[in-house]
């Protein structure tokens, strides 16, 4: 299959904007920074990291989104430069759109200039595959082996970062869990990592399912695994005692009242994907359906809550 690739080059106080934008126009989204933005936000980044200039934008960011061939490039392109033009944007005449079309198979492969081994929290360490033989890991890390695919979902973005944390302090062995919307696969590994077997991931995109079950495979958990293709919770007769949702705010909003009615008592709602202008409502919302707000994370504009069912 072949693939339109769109890249954008921003400054990095547009990327929360062009992030929630094109992920409601896409299946996701690839954000690089520059080698200066890494070393601000990285201690002993020089120390830690032996990263090819070449490899990352010379300034601000570059925002890479991908459209399969099926797509109406031109119509897509379209929508971007009117939400340019429409949109409070930071130095809008300095905005560059570049776009070429690739195989998938040379996408796959540019991944491996981008994607390395880091730390998210305590003890969850994402390691792509072809860094498995070279990583020195600590005896108490939790290695998640991820390839990334067509699907996003790495580790690196705040959102997941965030949810994993979350996942290492609530997450236990007996704990029924779904996933909402998968993506790579990576929160319900997590899950499985800190011990639970009964768990679920479902997406409603089927390139999802497909790098998700490969990622399964890949860490060694597909068989504690049921995974669906499905559209949030709306099928779902069971209960559960967490469920995961790293999506979109309004998304997350229009699933709160399914989420407490498929908690067991006590039970744990962990959403991710909220933009900060957006979480006093969900926070209103959530408190309104029932649930009890036991944590909330914020990092670099965006937000995750760790809510129980009282």
């Amino acid at each position: 299959m072949k693939w339109h690739e769109v890249s954008i080059q921003t400054k990095e106080s547009n990327e929360e904007s062009f992030a929630l934008f094109l992920n409601s126009i896409s299946k996701g989204i690839s954000v690089e920074h520059s080698l200066d933005i890494l070393k601000q936000k990285i201690d002993d980044f020089d120390d830690k990291y032996r990263l090819d200039p070449k490899d990352y934008p010379e300034s601000d960011i570059r925002i890479t989104v991908y459209f399969d061939e099926t797509a109406d490039i031109e119509g897509r392109l379209g929508e971007i430069h009117d939400f340019i033009e429409s949109q409070p944007l930071d130095e809008k005449s300095a905005i560059v759109i570049e776009t070429k079309e690739i195989n998938e198979e040379d996408w796959e492969n540019e991944w491996k200039k981008y994607f390395h081994s880091f730390r998210v929290s305590e003890q969850f360490v994402i390691v792509p595959s072809w860094e498995l033989e070279d990583y020195e890991f600590q005896p108490d890390d939790k290695l998640i082996k991820l390839d990334p695919g067509m699907a996003f979902g790495t580790g690196d973005h705040p959102t997941t970062s965030m949810c994993l944390k979350m996942i290492e302090n609530t997450v236990k062995p007996e704990h029924k869990i779904i996933d909402v919307g998968t993506g790579s696969g990576i929160l319900t590994i997590g899950s499985h990592l800190m011990g639970a077997r009964d768990l679920k991931a479902t997406d409603i995109d089927e390139l999802s399912i497909k790098v998700a079950r490969e990622n399964f495979e890949l860490n060694g958990c597909a068989e504690d695994i049921v995974l669906e293709t499905g559209d949030l919770l709306k099928s779902e007769t069971g209960t559960y005692d967490i469920i995961i949702a790293n999506i979109l705010a309004h998304i997350i909003d229009d699933m709160i009242d399914d989420a407490h009615d498929r908690l067991s008592a006590g039970g744990s709602f962990i959403a991710s994907g909220i933009i900060t202008e957006a979480r006093d409502d969900i926070i209103a919302h959530m408190e309104g359906a029932g649930f009890s707000v036991e944590e909330v994370l914020e990092e670099n504009g965006w937000v995750s809550i760790l809510a129980r069912k009282a």
